[in-house]
Protein backbone atom coordinates (compact mmCIF):
# COMPACT_ATOMS: atom_id res chain seq x y z
CA UNK A 1 0.00 0.00 0.00
CA UNK A 2 2.92 2.21 1.05
CA UNK A 3 4.25 1.66 -2.39
CA UNK A 4 1.31 2.19 -4.35
CA UNK A 5 0.99 6.12 -2.61
CA UNK A 6 4.62 6.89 -3.39
CA UNK A 7 4.19 5.65 -7.21
CA UNK A 8 0.67 7.71 -7.16
CA UNK A 9 2.79 11.23 -5.57
CA UNK A 10 5.93 10.68 -8.01
CA UNK A 11 3.85 10.39 -10.92
CA UNK A 12 1.64 13.37 -10.13
CA UNK A 13 4.36 15.03 -9.40
CA UNK A 14 6.02 14.53 -12.61
CA UNK A 15 2.44 15.29 -13.89
CA UNK A 16 2.33 18.42 -12.77
CA UNK A 17 5.72 19.48 -13.70
CA UNK A 18 5.37 18.54 -17.34
CA UNK A 19 2.13 20.26 -17.35
CA UNK A 20 2.11 22.84 -14.87
CA UNK A 21 -0.67 25.35 -14.17
CA UNK A 22 0.03 28.54 -16.20
CA UNK A 23 3.34 30.14 -17.03
CA UNK A 24 6.47 29.74 -14.42
CA UNK A 25 6.82 33.64 -15.39
CA UNK A 26 4.43 35.78 -16.82
CA UNK A 27 4.72 37.31 -20.26
CA UNK A 28 5.68 41.05 -20.26
CA UNK A 29 2.86 42.35 -21.50
CA UNK A 30 1.23 40.46 -18.34
CA UNK A 31 3.16 41.68 -15.80
CA UNK A 32 2.29 43.73 -12.77
CA UNK A 33 0.30 46.03 -15.61
CA UNK A 34 -0.22 48.52 -12.05
CA UNK A 35 3.74 48.80 -11.86
CA UNK A 36 5.62 52.41 -12.22
CA UNK A 37 7.63 53.14 -14.44
CA UNK A 38 11.28 52.20 -13.97
CA UNK A 39 13.49 54.50 -11.64
CA UNK A 40 16.46 55.36 -13.37
CA UNK A 41 18.94 58.16 -12.41
CA UNK A 42 20.96 59.31 -15.81
CA UNK A 43 23.65 61.19 -13.22
CA UNK A 44 24.48 58.32 -11.42
CA UNK A 45 24.82 55.91 -14.93
CA UNK A 46 27.28 58.52 -15.64
CA UNK A 47 29.65 57.64 -13.18
CA UNK A 48 29.80 54.25 -14.16
CA UNK A 49 29.30 53.77 -17.39
CA UNK A 50 30.57 54.99 -21.23
CA UNK A 51 27.93 57.14 -23.13
CA UNK A 52 27.68 54.58 -25.72
CA UNK A 53 27.34 52.10 -23.15
CA UNK A 54 23.33 52.66 -23.43
CA UNK A 55 23.11 55.25 -26.47
CA UNK A 56 24.04 53.67 -29.79
CA UNK A 57 23.08 53.79 -33.86
CA UNK A 58 24.43 50.71 -35.29
CA UNK A 59 25.59 50.09 -38.37
CA UNK A 60 26.60 46.80 -39.77
CA UNK A 61 27.16 45.25 -36.05
CA UNK A 62 28.81 48.68 -35.23
CA UNK A 63 27.80 51.50 -32.85
CA UNK A 64 29.00 54.23 -34.88
CA UNK A 65 27.26 56.89 -32.52
CA UNK A 66 29.31 59.70 -31.97
CA UNK A 67 29.23 61.54 -28.21
CA UNK A 68 28.81 64.83 -29.29
CA UNK A 69 25.54 63.58 -30.97
CA UNK A 70 24.20 63.26 -27.16
CA UNK A 71 22.47 66.46 -27.06
CA UNK A 72 19.79 65.81 -24.78
CA UNK A 73 17.35 66.05 -27.86
CA UNK A 74 14.01 63.83 -27.89
CA UNK A 75 15.82 61.74 -31.05
CA UNK A 76 18.41 60.44 -28.60
CA UNK A 77 15.81 58.97 -26.11
CA UNK A 78 14.97 54.94 -26.40
CA UNK A 79 11.52 55.17 -27.49
CA UNK A 80 12.39 57.44 -30.51
CA UNK A 81 13.63 53.82 -32.34
CA UNK A 82 12.37 51.52 -29.73
CA UNK A 83 8.90 51.61 -30.50
CA UNK A 84 6.18 49.68 -31.77
CA UNK A 85 7.20 49.29 -34.95
CA UNK A 86 10.86 48.29 -34.24
CA UNK A 87 11.81 44.38 -34.04
CA UNK A 88 12.45 45.67 -30.10
CA UNK A 89 9.87 47.93 -28.44
CA UNK A 90 11.09 50.15 -25.63
CA UNK A 91 10.17 47.56 -23.14
CA UNK A 92 12.57 44.55 -24.36
CA UNK A 93 15.65 47.63 -25.08
CA UNK A 94 15.57 48.53 -21.37
CA UNK A 95 15.20 44.92 -20.22
CA UNK A 96 17.49 43.70 -21.68
CA UNK A 97 20.01 46.65 -21.65
CA UNK A 98 19.51 47.21 -18.01
CA UNK A 99 19.49 43.67 -16.72
CA UNK A 100 22.32 42.76 -18.46
CA UNK A 101 24.36 45.55 -17.57
CA UNK A 102 23.51 44.88 -13.75
CA UNK A 103 24.03 40.68 -14.13
CA UNK A 104 27.64 41.71 -15.76
CA UNK A 105 28.66 44.05 -13.16
CA UNK A 106 27.77 41.81 -10.55
CA UNK A 107 29.08 38.73 -11.82
CA UNK A 108 32.63 41.26 -11.92
CA UNK A 109 31.87 41.98 -8.08
CA UNK A 110 31.11 45.47 -8.81
CA UNK A 111 28.30 48.03 -7.41
CA UNK A 112 25.33 46.78 -9.04
CA UNK A 113 21.91 48.06 -9.97
CA UNK A 114 18.55 46.14 -9.36
CA UNK A 115 17.90 43.04 -11.21
CA UNK A 116 14.19 42.36 -10.23
CA UNK A 117 11.11 43.66 -10.95
CA UNK A 118 10.03 45.32 -7.59
CA UNK A 119 13.37 47.02 -7.41
CA UNK A 120 12.83 48.77 -10.84
CA UNK A 121 9.26 48.97 -10.48
CA UNK A 122 8.55 50.11 -7.00
CA UNK A 123 4.64 49.54 -6.22
CA UNK A 124 4.82 53.05 -4.50
CA UNK A 125 5.78 56.16 -6.15
CA UNK A 126 7.31 59.65 -4.25
CA UNK A 127 5.59 62.21 -4.45
CA UNK A 128 7.75 64.14 -7.39
CA UNK A 129 8.50 60.60 -9.50
CA UNK A 130 9.37 62.87 -12.57
CA UNK A 131 13.28 63.46 -12.16
CA UNK A 132 13.64 59.31 -11.55
CA UNK A 133 11.42 58.24 -14.64
CA UNK A 134 13.18 56.17 -17.38
CA UNK A 135 12.52 57.68 -20.31
CA UNK A 136 15.52 57.56 -22.68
Amino acid sequence: MDRMLLSAFIIWLITLSLFRLGPAVPAAEEAAPDRAPAYFTHDSHMEYADCKACHHRYEKGENVLEEDELDGSDAMRCRTCHNADSSIDAQQAFHRQCIQCHRTLEKENKTSGPRTCGTCHPVNMPEDPAPLLMER
